[in-house]
């Protein structure tokens, strides 16, 4: 029986079989997470993976890594979606305060150590931290960067609702 969704991210895949249950296992088939740990298992990116886990009728996310450690627990309200958005961190939502999860926080194995930088900053080694067009929904949900922001909608994030 084939799987409904496969897909690889570097060294492991992440799959959901016919019974909507979620895994991840490494190329070899060694099982990383096992079916029905999560109800949910976003793709990776800056080897950090969004899932969630339903209990007691309330949904719960967290952040796990590609060894499928919690690095950010399953107990937020809300964890942004990060899967393609070339981000550097994500806004995390509890008990209706949010505050920002930065990646290289979560997953300090994938920075270089030499390399004197603080997260926060531009000189973040995977994607770049806009600053022009930071908290609207064209950059911190859609990704576009300031340059695309400045050349396609003439310097108006709000004109990506005019798209088409």
């Amino acid at each position: 029986m084939s799987n409904l969704v496969e897909k690889e991210f570097g060294s492991v895949k992440v799959i959901e079989n016919r019974n909507y249950q979620w895994s991840i296992v490494d190329l070899e088939g060694n099982v990383i997470v096992p079916f029905g740990k999560y109800d949910w298992i976003d793709g990776f990116d800056h080897g950090l993976a969004r899932v969630n886990k339903v209990d007691a009728g309330s949904k719960k996310w967290g952040i796990i890594n590609m060894d499928g450690e919690e690095v950010l627990p399953v107990e937020y309200d809300s964890v942004w979606n990060f899967y393609g958005k070339n981000r550097n961190s994500t806004t995390i939502e509890k008990d209706g305060n949010q505050t920002t999860a930065y990646f290289c926080d979560l997953n300090p194995d994938l920075y270089d150590e030499d390399a004197a930088f603080d997260c926060e900053e531009d000189d973040y080694r995977y994607g770049t931290h806009y600053g022009d067009f930071a908290g609207s929904y064209a950059q911190d949900e859609m990704g576009y960067s300031d340059d695309v922001i400045y050349d396609a909608f003439e310097g108006d994030p709000d004109m990506y609702w005019n798209i088409d």
